[in-house]
């Protein structure tokens, strides 16, 4: 009968240990009972710390094992001061995250550094040791996820405090304060504009990215932190959960939030004129086509001249001339000045036919829709009866030319005929084009 383990002599067993090579079978061997951990513990650590990265460390790490972290430092284990994972790059079109998109990302990594680890479970003390050996507070993972970030992501305001007061920055590609705004953490966003050193500080992009997904989110508790900083407003929301042109005043419109929309207003960095390049991304036309009434009258004293004027030619597709009145009674002049035409077609559009439709005047669309009451309001408020318009109208075959009269007569209105007759109004107006192309109709072109 051969004998059993336990009764090897304690030599032998020793070289068996140091003949293992499975880290996995040594800590078998470790549990196999008192005098088995005896010989084969340090033989295990031993074999850990001459293996790097420390198995045994990593696992510490993740699991808050303290105590197992000091033993394997003991024998020798080492840790890297920073993270060598760098993993496969991977592309796939922008994806979603924490508010915004990610043009690329990375797959089949190495495992994570243990400092890695510790912070993403919560481990503040082990954290604390691991930065102390001189683990950089700064590294990366391979989806660009910093240390603050994981510790955002993992809700601990201690572990961001502690992170902070180390020098961990804000990261360029993921951004802590966003992903807290994101996530509606109201105290950790704070802790994140207003703790640690300057260097710790989030930038202005960064923390226009972060109002971005308070409003998004709907986390309106965050926003007046993230205002206090005095961050300007004039942008375009980016990233792929977010279609279309948006700044935050055209965001809080779009939504008809208007409890949003007073508190951006309120801090004055926002301009209600911010051209984003899209003709229609103007807060003020947003709410008249949205016939929100209290917001046109929140916006209609803070936006240009000319935008006013717009948003009044679109408040004739409304007969009923309430939201006209509130643009008229706050300034708002019923003619364009003769320079808006002249402003250059590529700040609206790359067609000269699309600046004229955006600039019909009040007075002519007032007519085209055939509200007569309209146009007696703006003819009463000033409106040039005889105010010149050149350009297409989707609702007419033809190229207009000329004013009021001529398009009531053409539209067979014969109730604002007459009652521009009576004001004096002409037939003909303008300059010498219309001369040129009088009694000669040009037909759009087929399409």
């Amino acid at each position: 009968m051969s004998p059993s383990p336990e009764g090897l002599p304690t030599e032998i067993l020793h070289e068996i240990g140091r003949n293992v090579t499975s880290l996995r079978t040594l800590r078998a061997l470790a549990c196999a009972g008192r005098r088995f951990n005896a010989i084969f513990d340090p033989i295990l650590y031993h074999a850990d710390a001459r293996c790097p990265p420390s198995a045994a460390i990593a696992w510490a790490a993740e699991h808050g094992a303290m105590e197992i972290l000091q033993k394997a430092l003991s024998y020798g284990a080492e840790i890297a001061p920073t993270s060598t994972s760098t993993g496969e790059f991977s592309t796939g079109g922008p994806r979603g995250n924490h508010g915004l998109s990610t043009p690329s990302h990375f797959n089949k990594y190495p495992p994570p550094h243990p400092l890695y680890l510790a912070t993403q479970h919560g481990h503040l003390d082990i954290v604390e040791l691991l930065i102390g050996r001189g683990c950089n507070v700064n590294m990366r993972n391979p989806e660009g996820l910093t240390l603050l970030c994981l510790a955002v992501l993992h809700g601990d305001a201690n572990l961001v405090r502690t992170l902070l007061s180390r020098g961990a920055r804000q990261d360029r590609r993921h951004v802590a304060v966003q992903i807290a705004a994101f996530q509606g953490a109201k105290e950790v966003v704070d802790l994140l504009l207003h703790y640690g050193p300057d260097s710790t500080r989030p930038t202005t992009p960064q923390i226009q990215d972060a109002i971005q997904c308070a409003i998004v989110e709907r986390h309106g508790d965050i926003l007046p932190l993230l205002l206090a900083t005095g961050v300007g407003l004039n942008y375009v929301f980016r990233g792929c959960q977010v279609p279309g042109v948006y700044t935050p005043l055209v965001w809080a419109v779009d939504k008809g939030d208007t409890r949003l929309l007073q508190l951006l207003l309120a801090g004055g960095k926002a301009d209600p004129s911010y051209w984003t390049g899209d003709k229609e991304a103007i807060p003020l036309l947003k709410a008249v086509l949205q016939q929100h009434e209290e917001m046109v009258q929140m916006l209609v004293g803070r936006t240009s001249r000319l935008q006013r004027t717009r948003a009044l030619a679109l408040s004739m597709d409304y007969p009923d001339g309430r939201i006209a009145h509130i643009l008229l009674d706050n300034g708002t002049l019923p003619d364009f000045d003769q320079g808006d035409h002249s402003t250059p077609t590529q700040a609206f559009d790359d067609s000269h036919d699309a600046i004229d439709d955006i600039l019909i005047p009040p007075l002519i669309r007032a007519v085209l829709r055939g509200y007569t009451n309209l146009v007696k309001l703006l003819v009463a408020r000033g409106a040039d009866i005889n105010v010149e318009y050149r350009g297409w109208i989707e609702e007419l075959p033809t190229w207009v030319i000329g004013g009021p009269l001529a398009l009531a007569e053409q539209l067979r209105d014969q109730e604002t005929t007459n009652f521009l007759r009576d004001q004096g109004a002409k037939r003909e107006v303008g300059t010498w084009l219309y001369a040129q192309f009088e009694g000669w109709t040009y037909h759009r072109p087929s399409q």
